[in-house]
């Protein structure tokens, strides 16, 4: 296969991936996922240690209290979403399970809710629905005041907005380590994940130690389908778009070569 018959097989591929992102891309319905949305890592920030909530049993309690001297995986999101929040916490609970650690024992995991208007007994409930038996006496589901909630995102670099027309919130996926004392230690961006990576951070969180950056990769909790009126995932779209580049790209690098090729032809000529 010659570069030119490359080129154009990859210009026609990337039209149609293009063709296929198109209409997400192009919607008046559904909002811009990245505006305002993101984790800005603050790794070795202290969280706010005085701020109160209420836990899934209806006690308040601060963030120092429900780590209970424990490193802990901390999730933002909300309850009511049943898109890619179900799916980043179904991840974070398999990634515990098979990575060796005693929940409880080794390591505390904290859910906190960014809808204010969620209350105590929704947490109880969810927490019995999503969180395995052998797994929940380590899992403590909290709920806060919008200034609560505000000043522990803020401190995570978690920036989330809320669509009143939507009645959603738009945030990044994934979930922060932190150690004992409350300090940030690991981000982990995604919704699936490596159990041994996951096991080796609240190590070392517990040992106080704070760890290398994690990959600016986010998947957005925010994909309005107009055609089923909901919020659906938003990666397929992502991956097209990626694709959509790499073809691109692609396209380019075969059309350079085989203009190279026919110049040298030409000069030996």
């Amino acid at each position: 296969m010659n570069a030119l018959h490359i080129a154009r097989s990859a210009m026609l591929a990337t039209s149609l991936v293009v063709m296929l992102a198109w209409p997400w891309a192009a919607s008046p319905h559904g909002p811009d996922p990245a505006r305002g949305v993101g984790f800005d890592p603050h790794l070795g920030t202290q969280l706010p240690r005085g701020v109160e909530f209420a836990d899934d049993s209806g006690r308040v309690v601060t963030l120092p209290q429900a780590l209970d001297g424990k490193p802990a995986v901390l999730v933002l999101g909300y309850l009511a979403c049943r898109d890619l929040c179900p799916t980043t916490l179904a991840g974070v609970t398999q990634a515990l399970q098979a990575g060796g650690l005693a929940p409880g024992r080794d390591y505390r995991a904290l859910f906190v809710s960014i809808d204010p208007r969620e209350s105590v007994a929704e947490l109880r409930e969810e927490k019995a629905a999503r969180i395995d038996p052998r797994a929940r006496g380590a899992w403590t589901f909290l709920r806060g005041e919008a200034r609560a909630i505000t000043q522990l995102a803020g401190s995570l670099g978690f920036r989330y907005r809320y669509e009143s027309e939507r009645d959603a919130f738009a945030h990044p996926a994934g979930f922060t380590v932190v150690t004992p004392g409350a300090t940030v230690s690991r981000y982990f961006p995604g919704v699936r994940f490596d159990p041994a990576s996951v096991a080796a951070a609240l190590r070392e969180a517990g040992e106080g130690a704070v760890g290398p950056p994690a990959s600016p990769l986010l998947l957005l909790c925010y994909h309005f389908d107009p055609l089923t009126g909901r919020y659906t995932l938003a990666i397929l779209d992502i991956l097209r778009a990626g694709i959509a580049i790499f073809l691109g790209a692609a396209a380019w690098w075969a059309w350079r070569h085989h203009r190279r090729a026919r110049a040298g032809k030409e000069r030996a000529r």
